[in-house]
């Protein structure tokens, strides 16, 4: 008992729970199993400061997976043609298209998250089952003045 006794100093307690959040923070968060890689790229086209976006989504598991893709909101991004979200059931590889134009300087961030296979993958596909898993990836884009 006398060695608890510790724990009643809040300097004590204090340490004591900057050390748990640092190993949450550090360890307990990441997630050891990569189930989808995701490669951006973005081209320029014709006009001045509009680009071309692919995203190339991967799935590195023997189950296909029901994903949601979307980009982040962006004051400094225009959807030439929309800014849409897809949901696609992702065996193997898939590659996601948008066409923006740029006001200044910014990044592009893609997020990907696996959803309810229901109503997306066949029923006949063996599917990954539903997650909290979540990837992100960001591309800096410059604009010519």
């Amino acid at each position: 008992m006398p060695s608890l006794q510790v724990l009643y100093q809040p300097g004590a307690v204090m340490r004591l729970l900057i050390v748990c959040l640092i190993l949450e923070t550090a360890h307990g968060q990441h997630d050891w199993r990569n189930l989808l890689s995701l490669n951006i790229k973005i081209s320029p086209m014709k006009n001045a400061n509009q680009f071309e976006v692919k995203l190339t989504i991967t799935n590195n598991e023997n189950k296909c997976m029901a994903v949601k893709v979307s980009t982040e909101d962006n004051p400094n991004i225009k959807y030439l043609s929309a800014h849409a979200t897809y949901t696609a059931c992702i065996c193997a590889t898939n590659d996601f298209f948008w066409e923006i134009q740029v006001s200044a300087k910014t990044f592009l961030q893609a997020k990907t998250e696996v959803v309810s296979a229901k109503g997306i993958c066949s029923d006949g596909e063996q599917t990954y089952p539903v997650t909290t898993y979540m990837r992100t990836v960001a591309h800096k884009i410059l604009v010519t003045p």
